[in-house]
């Protein structure tokens, strides 16, 4: 009954169902993410979520979102079964082990946010080994450079992980931490809207990689897959000008 109430508490307003439907699927999202994710009232909206929309309403897969606190608890939660779908997902080994990939349906650039005036580098480990620090966002995947550099446990000291994106770059803009790792155009979207004019953006790319729906190894049959993966490539016209005319409004 515990799990049971948990999803129920987290079930959004908006689904899409249709006769023709034999089941339907909860697509787990988490808190705010702008430009991607955002709410009103627990009505979600944004990129991602306009996106998903319109995939799985041409694919034809029922769905209705879930609202989950943390991205973190999104995989655990789709692992378990108690989702089917995540969005704005990253592939890596781990997750491919855990759960199927959809076509990739847009990409995503992890930048860095900072109150320093730095020259260029050549790796991430220059920052970790000059004693700075991180605030990044738990269960998100920042690629490769990162995973490897926080093997260290030295430089694990150097990062923390917080939840809200709007309390990660505050703690930047307040210079209690130097550098927010962060999507390029949540960074610049939170710039432009909260005045943090005095943030400035690296010149160097953390990670440059496509962005996936990740779908449950349990209840997802094979021609639901390719029908989400022929949503995705019929859609890319559409999937381009949402993205070109909602992040053109949030970032300059």
């Amino acid at each position: 009954m515990k799990r049971l109430l948990l999803i129920i508490v987290f079930i959004s307003s908006y689904a899409y169902s249709s006769e023709r439907c034999s089941s339907e699927k909860k697509i787990g999202i988490g808190s705010s993410w702008p430009p991607y994710v955002m709410y009103k009232g627990d009505t979600p909206f944004g990129l991602d979520i306009e996106i998903t929309k319109l995939v799985f309403s041409k694919a034809n897969v029922c769905f209705k979102f879930i609202r989950l606190p943390t991205s973190a608890r999104g995989l655990a939660e789709l692992y378990k079964g108690y989702v089917d779908v995540l969005p704005s997902a990253s592939f890596n080994v781990d997750r491919a082990n855990n759960a199927h990939f959809s076509a990739p349906y847009r990409r995503e650039k992890m930048r860095l946010f900072t109150r320093l005036d730095l020259p260029p580098i050549k790796s991430l480990t220059e920052l970790f080994a000059d004693e700075y620090t991180f605030v990044t966002n738990p269960g998100a995947y920042y690629g490769e450079e990162l995973r490897q550099i926080l093997q260290i446990s030295w430089y694990q000291q150097r990062l923390i992980e917080v939840a809200s994106v709007s309390r990660r770059i505050e703690l930047v803009n307040k210079k209690r931490i130097d550098f927010l790792i962060e999507d390029e155009h949540t960074g610049f979207y939170y710039i432009n809207q909260l005045g943090y004019d005095r943030l400035r953006l690296h010149s160097y790319i953390v990670n440059d990689n496509a962005i996936h729906f990740m779908l449950s190894r349990l209840t997802f049959k094979d021609a639901e897959i390719e029908a989400i993966n022929r949503a995705i490539t019929e859609s890319q016209l559409q999937i381009e000008a949402i993205l070109r005319q909602r992040s053109n409004s949030v970032v300059k």
